[in-house]
């Protein structure tokens, strides 16, 4: 049996600090290798791309539409993603990051349970914060969007960061069985997700994450 327990969890939430950080999306973790400048272009591309995204399926929106809403000019879109998919699945990638790093970063076994409920329903809250976004992108005409393959590659590092530091284990013979249950659980979860978003707001949080846990197999860690 591939067995790597893991420990993961942060049971009391993100700190101050990187609640601040979560709220800006992308400068948070990218402040440390971004001048003030930079920072601050970066934090006007990131709130512009989250409106337009909101507005207009983001393979709508034009590198000089964003250069615009931003007050920047087009050149400088370039020097932050290579389009504006990119650009918003890095401005969404960062809140993720920062949430997994306020929550499962060195957490024991038997945190794992709370860490996981914990940072599942801060994701949940995170989707329902940029609804707009993720209705058009996780939708069937969101391809371009690419959010579903990012969420995906969000929940699979989350889950082989769990493995790694022995905070859960999982059934599997191999490495092959070891991705493959990774990608079930994600891909399970964005599922349950996408369904959810059809519902009006305002949406309850609690309700799905108890949901998503009854739907997890018996192995895995819950509440």
């Amino acid at each position: 049996m591939y067995d790597r327990n893991v420990t993961t969890g942060r049971p009391n939430g993100p700190s101050s600090a990187l609640r601040a950080n979560i709220a800006q999306p992308a400068a948070g973790a990218e402040r440390t290798r971004l001048d003030a400048r930079q920072a601050k272009t970066l934090a006007r591309l990131s709130a512009a791309v989250l409106a337009l995204a909101a507005e207009q399926p983001i393979g709508d929106v034009t590198v000089s539409g964003l250069a615009a809403a931003a007050g920047v000019h087009r050149s400088t879109v370039y020097e932050y993603a290579a389009s504006p998919a990119a650009l918003l699945q890095r401005v969404l990638r960062t809140e993720l990051d920062a949430l997994r790093a306020a929550y499962l970063v060195d957490v024991a076994p038997d945190d794992a349970a709370a860490a996981i409920s914990g940072v599942t329903r801060a994701v949940l809250q995170h989707v329902d914060d940029h609804d707009a976004v993720y209705r058009r992108g996780l939708g069937a005409e969101g391809s371009e969007a690419g959010l579903h393959a990012m969420l995906s590659e969000h929940f699979q590092a989350s889950i082989e960061l769990l493995l790694r530091q022995r905070s859960v284990s999982v059934p599997a013979a191999d490495e092959v069985e070891r991705v493959a249950i990774e990608r079930y659980l994600a891909d399970g979860i964005i599922g349950a997700i996408d369904v959810w978003l059809s519902r009006p707001r305002p949406r309850d949080v609690e309700a799905l994450l108890a949901l998503i846990e009854r739907l997890m197999p018996p192995w895995w860690p819950t509440r």
